[in-house]
């Protein structure tokens, strides 16, 4: 009796694979309903839209002064680099347009980016931003940085989502007409395809920039971030650089971080926790590359992107934060507005007694 136990307890494939003879068929189903029944990081893709356009918006507001010598006619020097890159119509429309033309597109292209942060009509301005956006890019690409490349592909990718879900002027319209958005499953499919690609996207840069510097002996011994953060090019607070690499310890330690977090971040997403950490770690390496290298806009695109990646839940945890916070503020405001009024002046009782007498 206790032989047959023991044989009933024992492993064997044949157990294993009867046990789990559904898993593929409910993977599957899974991956259906994910797809379908609902459009994924709404929240997320929200605040990848309004951050990406605040910073292309104010992109092109600083370069405003001088973008007819960068873009317009004044680039007409690098004419015979733009024939290399062989843009076609109608992102090669501003390569013999003359001053007019090329102000009239810089200024629809600011509209444009105001409206893609509000969040209106997306679906048609999400393609016309981009050819706007990248129009202008095209006339000089050497100027441009792993931003404007990144965000190009993106707004490709964001064409085919959802972005006026959360946080929008069409969803603030829809719902003070009381209107309910009717959501076709192609639609939805299509949305969803489009996040993926927006994650595969930031997984593939992130992995191939880590492969890339982990061949270079600088990043092998641990010495590589401090060139660049000393460097006049990069070097923007000249004292924060020089406390960065005062000790050997901290470059190494930012160095070996960035690599490991580059490399690790596609397969650290799998799990809560380390998706946690890996987007924190990201994170810290846009705000220094900000900070101390100068590069606002390269960091400022690559997190807007990352937003995706952080769950709807916490965005919602956050709106309500800010919420409180700003009604707070108000509350505190208006009742110390009403205090004001409240107190009455010794001016003011005089002249009222003065008056009844």
């Amino acid at each position: 009796m206790e032989m047959k136990l023991e044989q009933r307890q024992t492993p064997s494939m044949r157990n294993w694979i009867s046990k789990n003879k559904n898993v593929p068929s409910d993977f599957l189903a899974w991956i259906y309903r994910w797809f379908v029944n609902e459009r994924q990081a709404s929240y997320g893709l929200a605040v990848m839209r309004i951050a990406s356009g605040i910073f292309i918006l104010g992109w092109l507001l600083i370069n405003a002064p001088i973008a007819s010598k960068i873009w317009g006619p004044g680039s007409e020097y690098l004419e015979p680099y733009r024939s290399v890159l062989g843009y076609k119509w109608p992102l090669d429309i501003l390569r013999d347009s003359g001053l007019g033309f090329f102000i009239a597109w810089y200024i629809v292209s600011i509209l444009l980016a105001a409206a893609f942060i509000v969040g209106w009509k997306t679906r048609i301005v999400t393609p016309l931003f981009f050819i706007f956006y990248t129009a202008i890019n095209a006339q000089n690409t050497p100027i441009s940085d792993g931003g404007n490349y990144f965000i190009r592909i993106m707004l490709i990718y964001l064409i085919f989502a959802d972005l006026s879900k959360r946080w929008s002027l069409d969803a603030w319209l829809n719902k003070r007409k009381g209107k309910t958005k009717r959501e076709f499953e192609t639609v939805t499919v299509l949305h969803n395809l489009a996040l993926c690609l927006v994650i595969a996207q930031l997984c593939i840069v992130y992995f191939e920039a880590g492969l890339y510097k982990v061949q270079g002996k600088l990043w092998q011994n641990g010495t590589a971030m401090y060139y660049p953060i000393n460097s006049e090019a990069y070097g923007v607070f000249p004292w924060l650089s020089e406390l960065l690499s005062s000790n050997s310890w901290i470059v190494a330690l930012i160095t070996y971080i960035t690599v490991i977090a580059q490399i690790a971040f596609p397969f650290m997403l799998f799990h809560k926790i380390s998706r946690r950490i890996a987007l924190i770690s990201i994170l810290g390496m846009h705000i220094g590359i900000a900070v101390v290298m100068g590069l606002p806009f390269f960091s400022g695109i690559m997190a807007s992107a990352d937003a995706v990646l952080v769950s709807s839940a916490t965005w919602i945890t956050i709106q309500a934060w800010l919420a409180g916070w700003w009604r707070k503020i108000f509350t505190r405001s208006k009742q110390t507005s009403q205090a004001d009024e409240s107190v009455e002046s010794p001016v003011d009782s005089t002249e009222r007694l003065s008056a009844s007498v």
